[in-house]
C-alpha cells in the first residue's frame, strides 16, 4: 500500500498531504476490500504490546481513520469484516496510549451504528469492554468516548435494539445508571443521560406502538 507509508511517516507532511492519503486509502479499501482491508489492520493493531512494529499511536490513529473510511465506503459489505474490524478497535482500546484509546472507542461506536443488525454474539464482547472502561478508566476523555458508544449502539438499532442486545441489554441500562450517579464528570453525565432517553424512546415504541388511524369508506348499492 504505497500510501501507508506517509501516514507512518514524520508529522513534517502537510495536513493536506495527509488527507489526501487517507482519502486515497479508502478508496484502494473500497475497490480491493480483501487486499488492502488486511494490511490495514495489521498495521492498526501493531504495537510493542503485542510484539508488532514500534509504529507510532499518531500513525494508528491515521491508520484508524482510513478504516473507517473504508467502512463507510463499503456499506452494507462492510458486514463481512465484521470480526476482524470490531477485534482491531477492541484492542486499541486496551493501549496504554489514551488519545489511542479514546479514538478507538469512537471508531467503534460508528462502526456499530452501522453494522446495526449485524453485530450478532460480539455484542458481548463490546459490552463486556464498555463496562470495564466506564468503571476502571481514569482518562475522562476515554470515559465519554465508552459511554458515547452506548448511544450510538441504541440509535443505530432503535426498535430492534431489544432483540440484537437482549444478552446485555441490562447490564448496559445499569451501567448507564452507573455513569449518571457516580460519574463527575459532567460529559459523561450528559452522554448518559442521553443513553436512557434513546432506551427509554426505543421501550415506549415497543409498549405502546404508534395505532394507524384508518377510515373505512362503504359505498351502499
Amino acid at each position: 500500500v504505497p500510501c501507508s507509508s506517509t501516514l507512518k511517516g514524520s508529522v513534517a507532511y502537510s495536513v493536506p498531504r495527509i488527507i489526501s492519503d487517507i482519502l486515497g486509502l479508502a478508496v484502494l479499501t473500497d475497490v480491493f476490500p480483501q487486499r488492502i482491508l488486511p494490511r490495514l489492520l495489521q498495521e492498526y493493531r501493531d504495537s510493542p504490546q503485542t510484539g508488532g512494529k514500534k509504529i507510532s499511536s499518531e500513525s494508528r490513529m491515521k491508520m484508524g481513520e482510513v478504516l473507517m473510511r473504508g467502512t463507510r465506503a463499503l456499506g452494507d459489505l462492510a458486514s463481512h469484516y465484521r470480526d476482524p474490524l470490531i477485534h482491531a478497535f477492541l484492542q486499541g482500546v486496551r493501549d496504554p496510549d489514551n488519545m489511542l484509546r479514546a479514538s478507538s472507542l469512537s471508531n467503534l461506536g460508528e462502526l456499530c451504528q452501522r453494522l446495526r443488525f449485524a453485530l450478532g454474539p460480539v455484542v458481548h464482547e463490546i459490552s463486556y469492554c464498555l463496562i470495564a472502561v466506564v468503571k476502571t478508566e481514569r482518562d475522562v476523555e476515554v470515559r465519554r468516548a465508552a459511554v458515547h458508544v452506548v448511544t450510538l449502539l441504541l440509535r443505530g438499532l432503535s426498535k430492534k435494539a431489544t432483540e440484537v442486545l437482549a444478552d446485555v441489554l441490562r447490564n448496559l441500562y445499569r451501567l448507564l445508571k452507573f455513569v449518571v450517579q457516580t460519574d463527575r464528570d459532567e460529559v459523561c453525565v450528559l452522554h448518559a443521560q442521553l443513553a436512557l432517553e434513546e432506551l427509554d424512546d426505543i421501550m415506549r415504541q415497543l409498549l405502546f406502538p404508534q395505532q394507524k388511524l384508518e377510515k373505512k369508506i362503504t359505498v351502499l348499492p
